[in-house]
């Protein structure tokens, strides 16, 4: 079940990932710049955080197995659409559908953890499927490049095609439904009574607003950094993959340590030690650029840290949101992602609003700040 839940969350880091060497190309093709470039991965993003709203409740109300197989169904056709589209409108209308057909991944994935593993488990199954997700943004980069050197960037976004209807396949012949029996009635809950009932649990809130902060920072890099590395530093496409590729094994690396640490720790107590990690991966960039250091080898080095960080805190910061809601973990785990989607888009305008460079490692400054304000926050009592 923990492979099930990793490949369908892979849709996240492939979907975002795989052009990020490609994104100078497609602005090229476009003749656009970074913002407009942007508005490709911004639209996947909202797309991806709206349909939170709908697949929570479906998964509740219809089950695990028929969400995930339709939505990987539409997102094997968006995926079609997008790598044969015309012009950049139509390219970002594709993306925006193949954003909220991709919602199904995390959101299920989050959810299968949760009917199928204990609450005291969660935390470590969490990271070990995080371990296995990191496969994703650790090969997608130069699996783009090398797609994107044979057909272009439309090439790349085939890729993401065959995936989808490949996982599509394997679901329906091999997933079960998980679903318990208690999770129906909560089904006919409806959204907005939904996020009532979660905001009224501090843990809740405070989970969201680290996983907010926390995406931000991702989201902010992956949007801005193939502009500051290839762009403004004159990296190649095969030195700007090696920054994203061993950054990701970081995240696996961390996803490991997470699954150590949550058998000794407490979850707040590791995700402090995140929070360390993260300021320390996205100021050191800021440091480094500021003093004129731009070689791929110490921009690479400068921000190991977050990726490592977020490894260790992400699982963790999922597992404690998640854990007081079995009855109703699908609406609990679209709440969850629509948050974490919108403190992403929002930190990553930020950055593109001051034309990336600089602006984006001290972007994500700011957002590993506001995580580590999240996480100091003193738990509930009782």
């Amino acid at each position: 079940m923990v492979l099930f839940a990793a490949a369908l969350f892979a849709v996240l880091p492939l979907s975002t990932d795989i052009y990020l060497t490609a994104m100078v190309d497609l602005g090229r093709d476009f003749g656009v710049d970074v913002a407009g470039v942007q508005r490709t991965m911004l639209a996947f993003t909202l797309g991806f955080g709206l349909a939170h709203l709908a697949i929570g409740r479906f998964a509740d109300r219809i089950g695990r197995r028929p969400t995930a197989i339709t939505g990987l169904a539409v997102y094997t056709l968006a995926s079609i659409l997008a790598a044969a589209a015309p012009s950049l409108d139509l390219l970002v209308a594709a993306r925006f559908v193949q954003g909220m057909a991709a919602a199904t991944g995390p959101i299920l994935s989050r959810t299968l953890i949760r009917d199928t593993v204990s609450a005291e488990g969660a935390g470590r199954a969490l990271s070990k499927m995080g371990a296995f997700v990191g496969i994703a943004p650790l090969t997608a980069p130069l699996l783009g490049t090398f797609a994107a050197h044979l057909g272009g960037w439309r090439a790349t976004i085939i890729v993401l095609a065959l995936y989808g209807a490949v996982l599509a396949t394997i679901l329906w012949r091999r997933l079960p439904e998980t679903r318990p029996a208690a999770v129906a009635d909560a089904g006919g809950i409806s959204i907005l009574a939904a996020l009532g009932q979660l905001m009224r649990h501090r843990v809740f809130l405070i989970g969201v607003a680290a996983l907010a902060a926390g995406y931000g920072i991702l989201l902010t890099w992956l949007t801005t950094s193939g502009f500051l590395l290839i762009g403004m530093l004159g990296m190649t496409k095969l030195e700007a993959s090696a920054v994203y590729t061993i950054g990701s094994a970081g995240f696996v690396s961390g996803s490991l340590v997470s699954m150590r640490l949550a058998q000794k720790l407490l979850p707040r107590h590791i995700l402090r030690t995140s929070a360390a990690l993260l300021l320390l991966g996205t100021t050191m960039p800021a440091v480094v650029l500021w003093l004129g250091f731009g070689h791929w080898a110490v921009i690479l080095a400068a921000v190991f840290p977050f990726y490592f960080g977020w490894g260790i805190g992400q699982p963790m910061a999922i597992a404690i949101t998640m854990r007081p809601f079995p009855e109703m973990a699908g609406q609990a785990s679209a709440w969850l992602g629509l948050f974490q989607q919108v403190g992403g888009i929002a930190l990553s305008l930020v950055a593109a609003h001051f034309g990336g460079g600089l602006a984006t490692p001290l972007t994500m400054a700011l957002g590993a700040a506001l995580f580590t304000v999240a996480v100091f926050v003193p738990p509930p009592k009782g």
